[in-house]
């Protein structure tokens, strides 16, 4: 009888163990309107902020992108936008927003924001082409002079 007691207790305790991990979470999430953009680009960031309960967080939104911090407006149902410019620099960004409420738990999230100029679609198919890679000069809006590969395809008719 101890024996089914005891184990009747383990399965217990394992199943509370198991719900309370599996609770849900606080979360927040970053949408950009675009990933890959232009230097200077203006992108739109947006998202929702919510507690376990599915209540939203009302706060201070803070977005940083690299190392520049961008001060948005509050939110106080837990939607929260907020419009920046694309770095003056070719490069990966990482885009943060931390959402603080009002007794200074912050809450967050991330995603990355690629910088680069592009022209046309990329190319699709099996057609046959030739691939020219032309190394240029390229200066980027911030006055960086840097290196690149400019890439000339042509296809065969």
């Amino acid at each position: 009888m101890k024996l089914k007691l005891l184990t009747f207790l383990f399965l217990f305790i394992l199943l509370l163990l198991a719900l309370s991990f599996a609770s849900p979470q606080d979360t927040v999430t970053i949408a950009l309107n675009a990933t890959k953009v232009w230097w200077n680009d203006s992108v739109n960031a947006s998202g929702i902020a919510k507690y376990a309960n599915g209540t939203g967080i009302s706060g201070k939104v803070n977005l940083t992108v690299d190392s520049t911090d961008y001060l948005c407006p509050d939110t106080s149902d837990g939607n929260w936008s907020c419009v920046f410019n694309a770095p003056l620099k070719i490069g990966s960004y990482l885009v943060t927003v931390r959402i603080t409420n009002s007794t200074g738990h912050v809450f967050q999230n991330s995603t990355s924001l690629k910088v680069s100029p592009s022209y046309g679609k990329n190319p699709i198919g099996s057609a046959t082409r030739v691939v020219y890679e032309i190394p240029m000069l390229i200066q980027d809006l911030n006055g960086e002079i840097r290196s690149v590969l400019a890439r000339i395809i042509i296809w065969k008719g």
